[in-house]
Formats: C-alpha cells, sequence, structure tokens
C-alpha cells in the first residue's frame, strides 16, 4: 500500500520513509526498489524514477537519510557512514518486510549500501538480489578537487565544513532569500551538479533541497565522507547483479570512482552517460529509469542469474528534446 511511515532507526532517530506500490495492478510481480538519497539531497531528488518504476510494476521505497529531509537529526556522533548502514537495515526491515528487494544508492546513499553490506550482517543482505551505484564511491573522496584543480579543491576539502557551521546561524535567512530569488543559489548548484542544461524546476529544487538540508548537519558529515572507505563492503556484494552508472562531467565522484567499483563487482554493467555531471537521475531521469528497469529484469533465482554485458562499459547518450537513446560499448573499465 502506498503513503509514508516512520521508521525507528537503532539510536532512536525517527526516519522519514515514502511507499510507492506497483501501479499496473495484480500481485507484485517484481522486487522492491529501495531508493537512498546522496549528501545534502533528500527523497525528492528521485520523483522522476519513484513513478517510472512504480508504473512498469515495480514497489519503491524512498527515504530521507537522518539530518535530511523530515527525518530527525541525530546526535553529532551518529553522522557516519557507518550509521546509515544501520539505518538502510531499519528501513528494510520496517519498510519491506518481506519479499525481494533492490537497493540503489545515489553518491553517499551508495555508501550506505556498503556500509550495510560491510558491517557482516548476513541477515541484512538475504533478500537483496540487485544492487544499483549512481554517481558513487568505495572511497579515496579526500582526494577528490570538485573540479577547481588540486589547490582550490584542497582548500574547500579542509575549510569547506567549517564555513558551512559558520554559516548554520544563518540558514532561516538563507532560506528566506532564496524562497524570495532563487536564481540566486542555482547557477552554483547547476555547475557542481549538472554536466547539462536542466530545466528551471529541476535546478530550483535541487538548489531547494541543498539549502533546506541543515548546514549543521551537512558540516558533520563531511568528515565521514572524507574517511570513508567500504571496498571490503563492495565485495561482499560481489555476488549480486549490479549497475555501475556515472556522469563523464562529475567532479564530485569522478568516472575513476565508478571504475573501482566495477572493477569489484563482477556481475555489475557499468554505464558512462555523456554530458551528465553528480545528480544524474534528475539530469537525465529516463535513461536512470530505464537502466534501473533493464537491471531489475536481471533478477531471477540465484542459479540461473547471467552476467549481462559485465565488465564492458557502455556509454548512454540523452538525445534532446526527444530523450532518445543510444549506447555505444567502448570498452572494459580502466
Amino acid at each position: 500500500m502506498s503513503g509514508s511511515l516512520v521508521v525507528t532507526a537503532d539510536d532512536g532517530v525517527l526516519l522519514h520513509v515514502e511507499r510507492e506500490p506497483a501501479t499496473t495492478g495484480g500481485e507484485q510481480q517484481g522486487p522492491t526498489l529501495v531508493l537512498c538519497h546522496g549528501y545534502t539531497l533528500d527523497r525528492r531528488c528521485w520523483t522522476f524514477q519513484r513513478h517510472a518504476l512504480s508504473e512498469a510494476g515495480y514497489p519503491v521505497v524512498v527515504w530521507d537519510q537522518r539530518g535530511h529531509g523530515r527525518s530527525e537529526a541525530g546526535e553529532a556522533s551518529s553522522y557516519t557512514i557507518d550509521q546509515l548502514g544501520a539505518d538502510l537495515r531499519a528501513v528494510i526491515d520496517q519498510a519491506v518486510p518481506e519479499g525481494d528487494v533492490v537497493l540503489v544508492g545515489h553518491s553517499m546513499g551508495g555508501m550506505a549500501i556498503m556500509a550495510l553490506a560491510g558491517q557482516g550482517r548476513a541477515e541484512g543482505l538475504d533478500r537483496v538480489v540487485a544492487v544499483a551505484f549512481l554517481d558513487s564511491s568505495s572511497g579515496e573522496m579526500h582526494r577528490v578537487d570538485w573540479g577547481l584543480g588540486s589547490r582550490v579543491g584542497g582548500w574547500v576539502n579542509r575549510h569547506g565544513p567549517g564555513v558551512a557551521a559558520r554559516l548554520a546561524p544563518y540558514q532561516r535567512t538563507i532560506r528566506a532569500a532564496f524562497a524570495r530569488l532563487p536564481w540566486l543559489a542555482t547557477p552554483a548548484v547547476v555547475a557542481s551538479s549538472f554536466g547539462s542544461r536542466v530545466s528551471g524546476e529541476v535546478a530550483r529544487l535541487t538548489a531547494q533541497m541543498m539549502v533546506d538540508t541543515d548546514f549543521v548537519v551537512t558540516a558533520e558529515f563531511a568528515p565521514t565522507l572524507t574517511a570513508h572507505d567500504q571496498r571490503e563492503g563492495v565485495s561482499a556484494l560481489a555476488h549480486l547483479p549490479a549497475l555501475v552508472m556515472v556522469g563523464d562531467r562529475d567532479v564530485l565522484t569522478p568516472r575513476d570512482h565508478s571504475d573501482t567499483l566495477a572493477r569489484l563487482l563482477p556481475l555489475a554493467t557499468p554505464v558512462v552517460v555523456s554530458r551528465a555531471g553528480h545528480i544524474i537521475m534528475l539530469e537525465h531521469p529516463e535513461l536512470v529509469s530505464d537502466r534501473l528497469l533493464v537491471l531489475c529484469r536481471r533478477v531471477g533465482p540465484a542459479d540461473k542469474r547471467r552476467p549481462v554485458n559485465a565488465g564492458v562499459v557502455q556509454r548512454s547518450v540523452d538525445l534532446r528534446p526527444g530523450r532518445g537513446r543510444v549506447a555505444l560499448r567502448t570498452g572494459r573499465p580502466t
């Protein structure tokens, strides 16, 4: 059934969860997709996918990570990738108590999936039948330069969290200013988030999610992103069909991070999207929905699963304005 519910994390934090049922009628035929958003975003970033997937016959669950969207904030010490993995476990147990599950994570949401897998809780993964990582990373985030070069990018890595914390007392004023003059924030957001032109509605939604995220939460999560290393967690998912998708203009988790994920996941289909940045599901929604549907169709009994183009990079291009798609195989991940 559709609607929202509250999931209680293991430390008592209340997490906002929304369910979108399959709309094709009849009994559920496929797995439930649990969509995990990224840093400073919330469940709204999946607005296109939740409807496209449900209309294709797959139930969808979206949730706000702690301190984001409508979920409660936790103690400052709880803003870690490991805690997000435990939160995801609570979401699966309480929002999808039975049936197969496909886990989809964008950026930090993908890291939450890795953390769950790396925590050695086999019972938390026994119903997971496939995984997808969109513009995510298994580690080495301290090397990211945000597309600004090593010197400026290094300064952002060192001082960015402190700047966010110092702006926190003024967040209400900043939100009010954005509400009146949304164009003030959108240029910077577009430059860091997208690799091609997006609609004004998408740009404003993205900026709104970032402005809505408590700047204290933004600051407190930064150290765990820098320290994140979940290659062992990713390896625990190596037996599953997987999708690894990245924009070729992503400056926050560049392609080499996705190449590493693809090497660790033998059954993964790596997809590079041309003219795409970091928030790929809002920039190229049809492509993302289509690839997730392909992944779902690969799911079957464990003894019959076969890799489909596994290890072969597919390059996808969103052909505007018709939103057509072409895929060109370009070789193996480097």
